[in-house]
């Protein structure tokens, strides 16, 4: 009598080695997610201290007041009309654009893990339905948390910007280092500024990242995983010329 062959699975990932991975070689992170476990706990941890660092740098290192005041300057028609206020309604507008930045500070890892979980609802839709993938989305939103850290890395290099040298004049969450061409650009270049913020190299790292991740646990050629993620990627950017368009 012949023993029975019992098929030995393959050890999954740490989560260490996942997060790892997720910047040398993506695609074995994702295989593990979709063999193994969908774990998230480490990279939700990361973001939110990476997203803390960062929130935390800008309101030390520029400054609540300071922060209120680029937030006038990144915006033309907000900025036409505190020019036409009295000194009493500026420092009202002011305050407000205050307890909006400590607010951001306070809420911004909570919100991008938010966002992130809307955006995997998109994925979803997309990669199933337009695709014909077989994705849960649990895995997908596996996949946005731990395609979620290139842009933490783009946040601790923000970080380390303000601390290393002069913050800049005007200085903004949605643009906080030159990694796009738009940052060299005057702020009030409306349509022009919003679409070259959007050919970021962090951004489209971590959408190509997120493209591997959906075709792999969408069991999908990895060319309609890049395809089905850079379809949002356009129209976001198009809503962000769409927005600058109508306010400045």
């Amino acid at each position: 009598m012949t023993e029975a062959t019992v098929p030995t699975l393959e050890p999954g990932l740490s989560q260490i080695q996942r997060v790892i991975y997720t910047f040398t070689a993506p695609s074995k992170t994702f295989t593990d997610v979709l063999k193994h476990s969908r774990n998230v706990l480490l990279p939700i941890l990361l973001i939110f201290i990476g997203s803390y660092i960062f929130t935390f740098s800008a309101a030390t290192r520029v400054g609540y007041d300071a922060l209120a005041e680029s937030a006038i300057k990144a915006n033309p028609k907000m900025e036409e009309r505190v020019q036409g206020m009295t000194a009493e309604q500026v420092a009202t507008v002011q305050k407000q654009q205050m307890i909006g930045m400590k607010i951001t500070v306070y809420s911004f890892p909570g919100v991008r893990i938010l966002f992130g979980a809307l955006f995997t609802l998109f994925f979803w839709g997309t990669v199933n339905f337009g695709f014909g993938g077989e994705a849960t989305y649990g895995r997908l939103f596996a996949v946005m948390m731990y395609g979620s850290l290139i842009a933490v890395m783009k946040f601790l290099l923000a970080a380390l910007m303000l601390w290393v040298t002069d913050p800049p004049e005007i200085f903004t969450f949605q643009d906080p280092v030159g990694t796009n061409i738009g940052y060299y650009l005057d702020r009030h270049s409306g349509p022009l500024y919003a679409l070259l913020t959007s050919i970021d190299i962090f951004e489209i790292w971590e959408y190509i990242v997120l493209g591997i991740g959906c075709a792999i646990v969408a069991k999908l050629p990895i060319r309609k995983g890049i395809v089905a993620v850079f379809i949002w990627w356009v129209l976001v950017a198009l809503m962000k010329v769409g927005f600058a368009a109508a306010f400045s």
